[in-house]
């Protein structure tokens, strides 16, 4: 957008038309780089690939759209609101995506955007990650959390525009997902040094989850 445009102006990242379209073609080359990435990891546990990508320049020729297509899928958040979950189901996702996240983590990549509406629910009752969010572990030192990847789910310090990202966020992520499903939707406090345990969960999992 032009708003962006000009915070780049701005920040003497660009300066005319062609240091703009290299901007922007790199941010789409990292883009299709993240998408590749869902489509290797689509081969192991807990990843759904999408079906197909375009890259097209947009109208004014300075930026890049970026097509995605998938298949209609019930994603987790739609789930909390379609039926109760049960017990049954809450440990399944618990494992499914602990698997998701170790298969990532094998191949060198943390996802830091997990969040229910990333989560899907599969015809045979798995649960599996089908979004974009792939950060390098190799590059932590020197890479930041994109604006868009930042949610309620998110650790705390991750908020902070400055922040290294670290080898816990997805933990967190998860933690918070699972709080929220044993909490009847409600997340843990942010101020809290230790949450209160999740309201529905039993003494173990309570544990695990805090």
């Amino acid at each position: 957008s032009q708003t962006q445009v000009d915070a780049l102006k701005l920040a003497g990242v660009v300066s005319d038309d062609d240091s703009i379209r290299h901007y922007f073609q790199e941010r789409s080359i990292e883009t299709i780089t993240e998408i590749e990435t869902l489509q290797a990891l689509s081969r192991h546990e807990g990843f759904m690939p999408c079906e197909g990508y375009q890259l097209e320049p947009s109208e004014d020729g300075l930026g890049f759209d970026i097509y995605m297509l998938s298949p209609y899928r019930r994603s987790l958040e739609r789930q909390f609101t379609k039926r109760p979950f049960t017990q049954l189901d809450a440990i399944n996702l618990g494992m499914d995506i602990c698997s998701a996240l170790m298969a990532c983590r094998r191949n060198g990549f943390l996802f830091v955007n997990l969040k229910p509406n990333n989560i899907y629910l599969t015809p045979n009752g798995e649960f599996k990650i089908s979004d974009l969010g792939f950060l390098n572990m190799g590059n932590l030192k020197y890479a930041t959390i994109p604006s868009q990847y930042i949610s309620d789910y998110t650790a705390p310090e991750m908020k902070d525009a400055f922040a290294t990202p670290n080898t816990s966020i997805d933990i967190y992520a998860l933690g918070a997902i699972l709080y929220s499903v044993y909490n009847g939707g409600v997340l843990p406090s942010v101020d809290a040094d230790v949450p209160p345990a999740p309201q529905y969960a039993d003494e173990e999992l309570a544990a695990i989850i805090v």
